[in-house]
C-alpha cells in the first residue's frame, strides 16, 4: 500500500494470488454423499458439501450467494439516512435448511468491492471547500420502516448475480474478486462474509479510512450476524433479513488494507467476534508512513489517499466523474491534518492508533507476517501483539520468510498453514477441543533452512553492544535531490533489500560489526549515534539506517529476496497439491525459493534528525534531540523487529544515509502530494564515527 502506484500494484497482486488460488475449479460431481452437516475429525473441519463455482444458480447448488446491506447507525453522507453497508454472503445451503449453525469468517477488505481509478477526480477537484467539520460525520439519520421480512433461503434463491458478479466502471475490475480465497474453508462448512464497508462500491455513506467510523461499520457487519443488528434484502423495499443460519461466531481476517480492519474492530470489544487471523495488518497508521518524526515514504499523509481509492459510492454518476463536494472537503481536511504533524504523532495519528486501545479487546489473535515485508512492516505486528498481551487474551504469532503475502498453501514445518488455521477456527468458532490455543506463542522461520522454530514469547531480548573497529574522525553524508533518485530508479526492477549496496561513499557510510559465530539477531536492533548539520534551518532531515548481509570476500550469495521493485513478494515453486473438496482442483502446495544477491537488507530504521523529545512517539521507546546548527547531539534509531542469522563467512554491516532513495521516491501520478515535506532539499550531516553503536538483541 505504498504509494498510489503501488496500492495498484497490490491490488493486482492480490487479484493475481486470488485467481491463481481458484484456478482450474470444476463443478464436475463424483456424486459423494453429504448430509448437509458439519463434519470434525482430528480437530478440523472436513469437506461437506460440493463446491460450486459463483456463476451456479442457487436452486443447483450446496453454495448459497447473496447480498444483504446492513444498517448503520451514521448517515456520513447527510442523505437523511442511515448508511447501508453492502455485505456478500457464501453460505452452505444446508446452514439455510437448518440442518446445522454456521461459523462465520469475515474478511472486510475495502479494495475487493471495486477500486476508483480515476480518484484524482476526488483528490484534485477544483471545487468543493477545503475545511470540514468532522462531527457532522457521526449525525444519525432516520431508521428504515421495516415493510416485512424474508428467511435467508427465500432471499437466496430470489438473489440477482449481478450483485456479486459485475465489472467495475473505468477498470473492468471485477467485482468481489476475493470471493474464491476462502473456498477451502466454505467447503468445510464456514459461511463466507465479505464487505468493503461504508462508502465503497455497492454501500452507501462516505469511505473513511482508518477512522472509527469504518471501524464501526464493520463492527455492525458482526452485530447482524450475531442478531443483534439489522440488514435488508436490498437498498428500495425494505425488507429485512436475519442470520438466522449463524451460530453467532466470527472470525474476522484479511491481508494488508483487510489485515488491518480485524485489529480496528478488535478493539471494540463487539460481542461475537471471537478471534482474528490478521495478515501484514497495520496497527498504527503512523508507522506506517511515518518514523521517529519523519515521513518515511512520499506522503506523511495518507489515508485519505486510500479513502478516495476506495470511495466509489462518493460519486454521483455511473462513470464515477462527479463527485460528492463534501467528502472533497474531508479527503482535504483529512491530508491537511495528517500533513499538519510533519512527520511527528499527534492527537491525529493517536486516533488512528490501535495498538494503544487494547482494552476492551476479548477475543484471541494468530498474526501472520512476513519478515520480509517492506510495505507494512513487522513493527506493526508487534505493537499489536504488545496490545494482545496487555488486554491478557490469547495470541499467537507466525513470522514466516515471504513479503507482504499471506500463507495459504505454505507448510509451517510438517503442518499446512490451512490446516492449523482450520483447526484454530474450530477451536474458537465451533468450540472444538483439538488443542490448538496451546500453539507455541512465536513461530519463527529460518532464513537459512526455513524451518520453522518456536518459542513462548516475542521478548525483548537483553541488547548486546557491538561498536565498529578502527572507526575515527567523521563521515560527511550528502542527501540526493530526490527527483533525480526516483528518475534513476523509476524504471528499474530492482531488490528492494538488495538495493542500497549501490549507494556511493558520499551518500552512505559502511560500517562493519564484529558478530559471534552462529548468532541469530532476534527483536529490535537499536544504533545509538551522534550527529550534528548544518541545515537545521531546513526541515526534515531523514536519517536511514539498514542492516546488511554481505560476504566478506563481496561475493554473490543465496537469499530470500523480495525479487522486484514492490512485488512484495519471495518466489515460490510448487511442491505438491491438497484436497480442498469435491468440485474443486486441489490446492498447490509451494515453498520459498532463494535467489542469488551480493548484500540482503534485513532490518530498517528512520528518524528525523531535528525533533525533540517532547514530540515523541508513545508506541515505542525513543529518544530525540533537538538538532542545534554545527552542533553534535546523541540519537536513538529504533529498527524494525526483525530475524536473521548469519552464515558462515557472512558480515553484518551497517549503512548510514540520508534519505531512502527507495522508500521514499515520488510517485509520478498527479495525486499524493509530491511536494510534501520539502523533499526537493538537498541537505548533509556528520557522524562522529567514534560514536557509532549497534545494539542487538541475540539469540
Amino acid at each position: 500500500m505504498r504509494s498510489i502506484k503501488t496500492t495498484k500494484a497490490t491490488i493486482l497482486t492480490l487479484m493475481m494470488l486470488t485467481l491463481s488460488a481458484c484456478a482450474g475449479m470444476t463443478n464436475e460431481s463424483v456424486n459423494r454423499k453429504y448430509d448437509g452437516r458439519l463434519k470434525i475429525e482430528d480437530g478440523m473441519a472436513l469437506p461437506m458439501l460440493t463446491y460450486s463455482a459463483p456463476s451456479v444458480d442457487n436452486k443447483e447448488s450446496d453454495i448459497l450467494r447473496f447480498c444483504v446491506y446492513v444498517e448503520t447507525d451514521h448517515d456520513t453522507d447527510a442523505d437523511g439516512k442511515d448508511d447501508l453497508e453492502k455485505v456478500f454472503i457464501q453460505l452452505p445451503k444446508s446452514a439455510a435448511q437448518g440442518k446445522y449453525k454456521a461459523a462465520a469468517i469475515y474478511d472486510p477488505t475495502p479494495y475487493t468491492t471495486g477500486t476508483v481509478d480515476n480518484m484524482d477526480a476526488l483528490l484534485e477537484s477544483a471545487f468543493g471547500e477545503n475545511t470540514f467539520d468532522k462531527t457532522k460525520l457521526y449525525r444519525s439519520g432516520a431508521k428504515r420502516e421495516s415493510l416485512g421480512s424474508s428467511d435467508t433461503l427465500t432471499a437466496a434463491l430470489k438473489a440477482d448475480q449481478s450483485e456479486w458478479i459485475y465489472k467495475v466502471p473505468e477498470t473492468d475490475q471485477a467485482g468481489y474478486y476475493s470471493m474464491n480465497l476462502y473456498d477451502y474453508y466454505l467447503i468445510r462448512g464456514f459461511a463466507i462474509v465479505l464487505s468493503g464497508g461504508i462508502g465503497t462500491y455497492g454501500s452507501e455513506g462516505y469511505m473513511l479510512c482508518g477512522t472509527d467510523l469504518e471501524r464501526d461499520g464493520h463492527k455492525a457487519v458482526i452485530e447482524w450476524l450475531t442478531g443483534n443488528r439489522r440488514a435488508f434484502t436490498d437498498k428500495e423495499n425494505n425488507i429485512e433479513i436475519k442470520a438466522e443460519w449463524c451460530n453467532g461466531n466470527v472470525a474476522m481476517t484479511g491481508g494488508s488494507y483487510g489485515g488491518t480492519l480485524p485489529y480496528e474492530v478488535a478493539t471494540t470489544g463487539v460481542e461475537g467476534l471471537k478471534t482474528i487471523i490478521p495478515v501484514a495488518g497495520i496497527a498504527n497508521w503512523y508507522e506506517y508512513t511515518n518514523s521517529q518524526g519523519v515521513a518515511t515514504t512520499a506522503y506523511p499523509h495518507y489515508t485519505e489517499t486510500l479513502s478516495a481509492m476506495n470511495g466509489a459510492s462518493a460519486f454521483k454518476d455511473d462513470a464515477w466523474l462527479i463527485p460528492d463536494l463534501d467528502y472533497i472537503a474531508w479527503l482535504r481536511q483529512q491530508k491537511a491534518d495528517e500533513e499538519k504533524a510533519n512527520g511527528n504523532y499527534d492527537e491525529t495519528w493517536a486516533a488512528l492508533d490501535y495498538s494503544r486501545a487494547y482494552e476492551k479487546i476479548n477475543c484471541s489473535a494468530l498474526i501472520v507476517h512476513g519478515l520480509n515485508d517492506f510495505n507494512v512492516t513487522t513493527t506493526q505486528s508487534y505493537l499489536m501483539y504488545q496490545a494482545f498481551k496487555k488486554a491478557k487474551q490469547n495470541v499467537k504469532v507466525i513470522l514466516h520468510q515471504d513479503g507482504h503475502n499471506h500463507l495459504f498453501g505454505k507448510m509451517i514445518n510438517d503442518t499446512l498453514f490451512d490446516e492449523m488455521v482450520n483447526k484454530w477456527l474450530c477451536h474458537y468458532l465451533y468450540g472444538v477441543d483439538n488443542g490448538i490455543e496451546k500453539l507455541p506463542e512465536i513461530s519463527v522461520q529460518s532464513n537459512i533452512d526455513a524451518l520453522f522454530s518456536y518459542r513462548e514469547a516475542w521478548e525483548d531480548l537483553e541488547l548486546t553492544s557491538y561498536r565498529p573497529e578502527g572507526q575515527a574522525g567523521e563521515y560527511l553524508i550528502q542527501s540526493r535531490n530526490l527527483d533525480d533518485a526516483a528518475k534513476a530508479i523509476a524504471d528499474e526492477t530492482f531488490a528492494w533489500d538488495g538495493y542500497y549496496r549501490d549507494l556511493d561513499s558520499e551518500e552512505a557510510a559502511v560500517y562493519e560489526i564484529p558478530l559471534p559465530e552462529n548468532a541469530v539477531i532476534s527483536g529490535i536492533p537499536e544504533i545509538h549515534v551522534r550527529l550534528s548539520s548544518e541545515d537545521t534551518d531546513k526541515d526534515n532531515l531523514m536519517v536511514t539506517a539498514i542492516l546488511m548481509d554481505e560476504t566478506k570476500e563481496g561475493s554473490a550469495f543465496e537469499a530470500y529476496m523480495v525479487n522486484e521493485d514492490y512485488a512484495e513478494r519471495i518466489p515460490v515453486k510448487t511442491t505438491g497439491t491438497y484436497e480442498f473438496g469435491e468440485g474443486h482442483e486441489p490446492g498447490k502446495i509451494k515453498e520459498f525459493v532463494k535467489s542469488y544477491t551480493y548484500c540482503k537488507a534485513f532490518a530498517y530504521g528512520w528518524m528525523d534528525l531535528l525533533d525533540s523529545e517532547a514530540e515523541k512517539n508513545p508506541t515505542l521507546d525513543t529518544k530525540w534531540r533537538t538538532a542545534k546548527k554545527g552542533e553534535y547531539s546523541d540519537y536513538k534509531i529504533v529498527m524494525t523487529p526483525c530475524e536473521y542469522k548469519l552464515e558462515e563467512g557472512h558480515v553484518l554491516k551497517l549503512y548510514l544515509f540520508a534519505q531512502d532513495p527507495v522508500r521514499s521516491r515520488r510517485d509520478d501520478s498527479k495525486s499524493g502530494g509530491v511536494d510534501l515535506a520539502k523533499k526537493d532539499e538537498v541537505y548533509s550531516f556528520k557522524i562522529d564515527n567514534t560514536s557509532v553503536e549497534v545494539f542487538l538483541p541475540l539469540r
